[in-house]
Order: C-alpha cells, then structure tokens, then sequence
C-alpha cells in the first residue's frame, strides 16, 4: 500500500504563477470546511467535471473553495476515528 497515488503534485515555476502536473490519478477528492458550522464534507469526483482549486497565492478562501484537493487512482473510504482510539477527531483514509 503506498500514499504516492494521494498526493497533488505542484511546481511553481514563478512566483504567483503555479502549473500543476497531469494528475496520476482519474479522481479528484476534494475537501469543504464549513467556517460556520465546522462541518467537513469530502466530495468524489469521478466524473470528469472541473474541480475548482483553492488561491493560495492570494489566500482567498471562498465557502465553495475547497481547502484541499488529492488526486487517486483508487477508491479512497474516509471515516472519522472511533471515540475509543488514541485518534479521536482524526480523518482516517482507507485506499480500497
């Protein structure tokens, strides 16, 4: 089991222009925090539609931005950990 498919590669070529790699994988997960409630929703994308990315450049965070973006060739489950673990609060990631 390896993370190397998860990760959103970038390079900056200049600054305040970035240029992202073809991703290796066809599936975009994104991730929505709500700064009003503190909800965390993570949206699948499998379908080919455009993912919007967050501006890091100029630190504009919009309610529909999403605060982080991976990239997968495989299914990825997520799930909070269990009140009963050393982890609670944690996001746990399983690669199916």
């Amino acid at each position: 089991m390896t993370t190397n498919s998860i990760q959103l590669l970038k390079e900056v070529e200049t600054p305040g222009i970035e240029e992202f790699q073809e991703p290796t994988g066809k599936v975009a997960y994104g991730f929505l925090y709500n700064r009003i409630t503190g909800s965390l929703d993570v949206v699948r994308h499998d379908d080919g539609s455009f993912v919007k990315m967050q501006d890091d450049f100029n630190n504009i965070i919009n309610d529909d931005d999403y605060m982080k973006v991976i990239w997968s060739d495989k299914l990825l489950n997520f799930s909070w950990a269990a009140p009963s673990t050393n982890y609670t609060g944690h996001l746990q990631v399983e690669i199916v």
